[in-house]
């Protein structure tokens, strides 16, 4: 005779399926649609902060005269 712990074995209890349930796929789809609105704005936000980054650059630089590209290549070694 077994004595009554609370506790179910699983001899004795149903095996969990790993079935989400029904609502799940809704929430996984928007849940996916969210990352990817996420995705773009961050990719947004990081254009404008370059954006501005090169016009403060452009204000900081005023009338100076620009590298040509050319010479830009060969700095970084690329041309």
């Amino acid at each position: 005779m077994m004595w009554e712990t609370g506790k179910t074995f699983m001899s004795n209890g149903a095996v969990a399926q790993n079935k989400p349930p029904a609502g799940w796929a809704r929430l996984d789809k928007q849940l996916a649609q969210a990352r990817s609105v996420m995705r773009r704005m961050r990719q947004t936000v990081e254009d404008i902060e370059d954006a501005r980054t090169i016009e403060r650059a452009k204000r900081a630089n005023g009338k100076k005269p620009h590298i040509p590209w050319p010479e830009v290549k060969k700095q970084v070694g690329l041309g």
